[in-house]
């Protein structure tokens, strides 16, 4: 009998992830927007993730200036790992002007049950239960 996870998993909503903006790219497009060097760009981010490091070392939560926040979080093993949570403009502005491309995008705000009745009559030989 299959899982649910099955149905999400295979006719689930997702986006196609294109090719990686790589650290290249994005140092190329801040010197054109910016007019700086490519040494000064450089340098600030590097700055910018000592200073962040040092922050989280020290147990802070990291907030910089466009919002982006970083906490340190504990976990029982004693280990840190660190939360990111962008800020709610740059949401809002991907949510607004997305043209990246989605598989299954037929299936966005499908509800659970329609999402099983759709495995099920394509899967008739390995049916989930539908409950009431």
């Amino acid at each position: 009998m299959a899982k649910k996870i099955q149905v999400w998993a295979a006719y689930g909503p997702k986006i196609s992830l294109g090719d990686t903006m790589t650290q290249d790219d994005i140092i190329e497009n801040i010197v054109a927007a910016t007019n700086q060097s490519k040494g000064s760009v450089l340098a600030v981010l590097a700055e910018l993730d000592v200073q962040v490091e040092a922050g989280l070392k020290a147990g802070r939560i990291v907030r910089l200036p466009n919002g982006t926040r970083y906490e340190p979080i504990g976990k029982k093993d004693g280990s840190i790992d660190i939360g990111v949570r962008v800020s709610g403009e740059l949401d809002k502005k991907v949510n607004a002007g997305f043209r990246g491309t989605w598989l299954n995008s037929q299936n966005i705000g499908k509800t659970e049950a329609e999402m099983i009745a759709l495995w099920n009559e394509e899967h008739p030989e390995d049916l989930i239960p539908v409950e009431e």
